[in-house]
């Protein structure tokens, strides 16, 4: 079931996105620098560019790409984990077999410090890439300090619950504390938050909000269940099974309402709204990728509105370019004027709050 479901939503995805950008296309390159056409050319005497990310883009990027670059686009699907490790291991090797990575911001504690990265932001040639007319607050976001090295091109709201309307009616759970009612004991599931990915970032959220001892209780005294397949969490609040999930993402929720099931709803709880991530946005290029130019012109695409658009309508994360549209996107994952979020793809939160999260959450919940 959970199969055919996502066959046809990934479907649904591309050909929204195949029918949404073409009008769009003709402007990308709009006054660019007349070395960007000298880029341009060697990029597709290059013949290609080799791309690291999640397997939903493969195929739209890569005919997006090639529609409006000229240039091939030879796309890597596999989890953030093996390909970050991948990455790793050929860029200390100094033997490439990949241009550029889309992700997290793991290589921050990795590639970074060990100066295995090349700088991206000078290689944004385009004035519809670099103008701060095409960003919220009027500039790109940069994870490193530097802000040169890792580009977010999205930015979201995450840390929310999702539940079962039919377990727990809507208007019943009003705050965080609530989930700790001797009512929801054994009532409730969760992405391993032992084991990095969505877990662990709904697990370090709640550890900074409420600390160590709401960790506990949510977690161990309420004897939540752990499972490390998103999607197997989500059918099991729309089934019922469970009344609420934590650690689901919205690709996962969304593949279900696709299919008409209203089974679950994300209620606003007011002691913590969420914080905000960069999912699989984060792109970074290894010093030495053995397609310079071909880089270049992806990095530039990427960053632009067309880019932008299939890698936002694909993945669910709103981009953080004013002009793409987040029509498709669930609400909840907006983030909303007046809300103070805490924003995990910082740099600094990442090399230094982040550790001692980590701790705190194998400290208080053991280890996977």
């Amino acid at each position: 079931m959970i199969r055919s479901i996502k066959c046809l939503f990934i479907a649904a995805l591309i050909s929204t996105v195949g029918s949404g950008i073409s009008a769009q296309t003709a402007d990308w390159q709009k006054g660019a620098p007349a070395s960007w056409m000298q880029v341009l050319e060697r990029a597709r005497s290059e013949g290609k560019v080799i791309v690291g990310g999640p397997e939903a883009l493969a195929k739209p990027m890569a005919e997006a790409f090639k529609r409006d670059t000229g240039v091939n686009l030879e796309y890597l699907g596999g989890s953030s984990r093996d390909l970050s490790a991948r990455l790793n291991r050929e860029a200390r090797a100094k033997s490439l077999t990949i241009d550029l990575m889309l992700g997290g911001g793991s290589e921050l504690l990795t590639l970074y410090p060990e100066k295995l990265l090349e700088a991206i932001k000078p290689q944004l040639m385009l004035p519809t890439v670099t103008g701060p007319e095409n960003w919220i607050d009027g500039k790109l976001k940069w994870m490193d300090k530097e802000e040169a090295y890792f580009f977010q091109g999205s930015n979201w709201v995450f840390g929310w619950a999702v539940v079962n309307p039919t377990l727990v009616p809507q208007g019943t759970l009003r705050t965080w504390k609530d989930l700790l009612k001797p009512q929801f004991q054994g009532k409730i599931v969760a992405f391993d938050p032992r084991s990095g990915g969505p877990g662990q970032a709904a697990a370090n959220y709640l550890a900074e909000q409420f600390g160590p001892d709401y960790l506990k209780a949510l977690f161990a005294d309420q004897r939540t269940v752990y499972t490390r397949d998103g999607r197997q969490l989500v059918e099991w609040i729309a089934r019922g099974s469970y009344a609420i999930g934590l650690g689901a993402v919205a690709s996962d929720i969304e593949l279900f309402r696709s299919q008409g099931i209203r089974t679950m709803y994300i209620p606003d709880l007011e002691d913590g709204p969420g914080s905000l991530l960069g999912g699989f946005s984060v792109i970074k290029q290894p010093v030495g990728a053995p397609h310079p130019n071909a880089s270049t012109v992806f990095l530039n695409w990427y960053a632009s509105q067309p880019g932008q658009t299939v890698f936002s309508r694909v993945m669910l994360e709103p981009s953080l370019r004013v002009d793409v549209s987040t029509d498709n996107m669930p609400d909840y994952i907006k983030p909303k004027q007046g809300l103070s979020y805490i924003d995990q793809y910082v740099g600094d939160w990442y090399l230094n709050t982040r550790p001692q999260l980590d701790k705190i959450v194998t400290q208080t919940l053991g280890g996977p």
